[in-house]
């Protein structure tokens, strides 16, 4: 059964550009990493967990760092712990080899912002999938800018029959019309056609890279509404 909640926010980001499982997963880790700064940063165990993951990912990182998710205080605590753990490291194996420092310098665990958006895409897929048979969801899903390429192939496996097919011919649509106009910026890239005025293709470059490869993290904290 899909999940209401869920279901509702597909809705609402089908309406958004670009794929609405990115938009979806994205925001959960966001929205995870900010209440990890704002209302669990003074816990031990949650501060004893994030130097066992060594804090978050390099993407998420900078994500919290370049939208402000947090005071600049929530970080300079997260990274005072870190900094010291690696000191400590390094004084306990000072003697080690270098392979076996390497290796007490490793995290331990997985980054939680990656977990959280890992279990979001799941809950995402499920809805999904059940959702695409209800004619109401289809035609809105219909509307969509279609999938990026590694949600599709994470979300055609669980796949068959009429959802599929409903699935492929709107991701075919989209694309279809994004190569004409990667075409068509081509085409007025050309010296010969250099008085041509670059319209609404002009970023046609930046959406097909979301579309191959994942819809770009948010770069403005009204993206991840």
């Amino acid at each position: 059964m899909p999940d209401a909640q869920t279901i509702y926010e597909l809705r609402s980001a089908f309406k958004k550009p670009g794929c609405p499982i990115c938009v979806l997963v994205q925001r959960a880790g966001a929205r995870y990493i900010q209440g990890t700064f704002n209302e669990s940063l003074l816990d031990p165990g949650i501060r004893k967990k994030l130097v066992e993951s060594m804090g978050f990912c390099y993407e998420h990182t900078w994500q919290s760092i370049n939208l402000k998710l947090t005071e600049a205080l929530g970080h300079a605590i997260l990274y005072q712990d870190l900094v010291k753990h690696v000191l400590k490291t390094i004084a306990e194996n000072e003697k080690s080899t270098g392979q076996q420092l390497t290796n007490a310098l490793e995290q331990v665990k997985e980054c939680p912002a990656c977990r959280i958006e890992e279990e979001t895409l799941e809950r995402v897929l499920d809805s999904l999938v059940a959702a695409l048979r209800q004619t109401d969801f289809v035609d809105e899903f219909g509307e969509s800018g279609g999938l990026c390429l590694p949600h599709l192939k994470r979300l055609l496996p669980r796949l068959d029959g009429k959802p599929q097919a409903i699935v492929l011919a709107l991701q075919c649509e989209r694309m279809e019309a994004l190569k004409g106009e990667l075409a068509e910026f081509i085409r007025k890239s050309d010296f010969r056609f250099r008085d041509e005025i670059i319209g609404g293709e002009g970023d046609s470059y930046k959406r097909a890279a979301d579309m191959i490869k994942g819809k770009h993290r948010a770069e403005d904290k009204k993206d991840l509404k």
